[in-house]
């Protein structure tokens, strides 16, 4: 079983089927994405985990919100190029260059999920994630399913685990939501 079927079955949900260009994608983006991630967002597609993570997926075709979110962050970089220094000692990723790649995140608690991108494959690139932009950065060697998983399950995967004040894992798709209710 994959860690996304696991997670599937944690949260008791069923595969949405997202369809997603994943070419044109990773073309665009400048880097394959990790193969755990890509069956993830065509699982899962938007939504979030026990009201507290938000996995940056996709709602198919050639959108993914990493991609998005990469592309507000260049922007604001662009306007205060100081601010690159919360994300010391990394950067910001560059294709050829590696660099911090978002994945996700709380919001509301500010918290941020990062994939490491290094000239390794994708499934080998680490987690790098942390609680607030002064906050010491933490580091995983696991895939984005795993990390998710650990995070809504495990009461002991400390500081990210949403377990203890969430204790039966679910998930709720922004498909269940009324049509225009979030756009």
């Amino acid at each position: 079983m994959s860690r996304v079927q696991q997670l599937l079955d944690t949260v008791g949900r069923q595969s949405e089927q997202v369809q997603v260009e994943w070419q044109a994608v990773e073309a665009e983006l400048g880097t394959a994405l990790p193969a755990d991630f890509k069956e993830f967002c065509e699982a899962f597609g938007r939504g979030e985990f026990n009201g507290f993570l938000y996995v940056y997926t996709s709602k198919g075709g050639t959108h993914l919100e990493v991609l998005d979110n990469l592309r507000k962050l260049r922007r604001a970089l662009e306007s205060w190029p100081d601010a690159e220094s919360v994300y010391e000692p990394y950067r910001i990723f560059e294709p050829g260059q590696g660099g911090l790649l978002r994945w996700g995140g709380a919001a509301a608690e500010g918290y941020a999920y990062y994939w490491l991108v290094t000239e390794e494959a994708p499934e080998n690139w680490p987690i790098v994630a942390r609680t607030d932009d002064t906050e010491e950065w933490h580091q995983y060697e696991m895939s984005v399913s795993e990390f998710v998983y650990r995070m809504i399950t495990d009461t002991e995967f400390k500081p990210f685990s949403c377990a203890s004040y969430s204790p039966v894992p679910h998930y709720e798709s922004y498909s269940d939501a009324e049509p225009g209710s979030l756009e």
